[in-house]
């Protein structure tokens, strides 16, 4: 079952980086570019040799890597490479069915698990994979075989299906290995190990992806976390930071993303409007003060300083500023706290 799990956490999850993206992106507009200058030599090579119906299907197959390398220029992974694959499914059974040239349809259908999970990504390319063998095995092993019976010789059609499954399963097998281990780099890269949250490094890249859109930011400082470790320990402390995080989680996602940003110093970068944030950092408020620790059963010992911002308050500053104007707000948050609740900051 771990094995099953793990396979389908490898599908199920989506590129977790903007420079993952970018790779996918590039990969598909230069392996659709590629594609599609091979695709056009054979076009003049068919055309050459008078074989109409089969330079129509590889003239299709030149426009539509052409329209996918332009939609991965534009930044659409999942339109370029769903087209990709939809032509060359289409495309590559017909070479199949009409047996012209065995060759064709040995180069071009093996292609699909050699580069698919590169050029298409994990999941679209398992679906084409998926498809052709299904196709193989009613084209070779049912009585759809008499369509073909006189197009290949009976060596190809006993090996050639046999040929693609082996590569299939290798290759799956590997590309799947590499995804598992590609995502999880990517996750100890960019998320906290303590909170699961994510970390500077990911708060950083989504700020300055956000720098020229209207956005919210509220960042928050953890109260009394020394006097919670110099009296129960770290791990008390430990279980208050993970505390905060959940917490946060549940308060201002899917609306925003949480960063752990510091020991103690958590962000939250939102989209949503100043009436819903508001109503967020009270339901946050709200929920720290009800919290009870498992070391401890003083009430509201959960308490976290908060300084928010909108983008557009400031328009004139630039992103360091509206960071600033934040971390401002929320020191003067701590400062007012400790001053009425009458604890030692230190």
């Amino acid at each position: 079952m771990a094995k099953w799990s793990t396979i389908k956490r490898v599908f199920s999850e989506d590129q977790q980086t903007d420079a993952d993206k970018e790779l996918q992106l590039r990969m598909l507009f230069l392996g659709s570019s590629f594609l599609a200058a091979i695709a056009a030599i054979f076009t003049a090579m068919n055309i050459a040799k008078g074989w109409w119906l089969m330079a129509a299907s590889t003239t299709l197959l030149v426009a539509s890597l052409l329209v996918a390398a332009i939609l991965a220029k534009r930044k659409n992974a999942l339109a370029s490479s769903t087209i990709a694959a939809v032509v060359a499914g289409v495309v590559f059974s017909f070479y199949a069915l009409s047996g012209e040239n065995e060759g064709f349809a040995c180069l071009w259908i093996l292609m699909v698990p050699v580069f698919g999970p590169s050029l298409l990504g994990m999941r679209v390319s398992f679906v084409l994979s998926l498809y052709f063998q299904v196709f193989l095995i009613a084209l070779f092993y049912t009585p759809l075989n008499q369509i073909v019976g006189d197009c290949y010789t009976a060596t190809f059609l006993a090996r050639f299906p046999v040929l693609y499954f082996a590569t299939f399963g290798g290759v799956a097998s590997l590309a799947v290995q590499k995804q598992y281990y590609l995502n999880k780099a990517v996750r100890q890269a960019y998320h906290d190990g303590l909170t699961d949250l994510y970390n500077r490094a990911y708060y950083v890249q989504a700020l300055e992806k956000h720098a020229e859109n209207d956005f919210s930011l509220a960042v928050f400082d953890l109260n009394r976390l020394k006097y919670v470790n110099d009296t129960f320990g770290h791990l008390a402390g430990d279980e208050m930071i993970c505390a905060a995080a959940d917490l946060l989680r549940d308060a201002f996602e899917p609306d925003g993303m949480v960063a752990r940003i510091g020991g103690d110093e958590f962000a939250v970068i939102s989209s949503a409007d100043a009436d819903r944030l508001f109503d967020q950092l009270a339901r946050f408020a709200e929920s720290t003060c009800s919290w009870k620790g498992s070391f401890s059963e003083e009430a509201c010992l959960l308490t976290l300083s908060a300084g928010w911002v909108a983008r557009g308050e400031f328009p004139e500053y630039d992103l360091e500023e509206v960071l600033r104007e934040a971390d401002q707000r929320m020191y003067r948050d701590k400062a007012d706290w400790y001053k009425n609740s009458g604890f030692e900051r230190r």
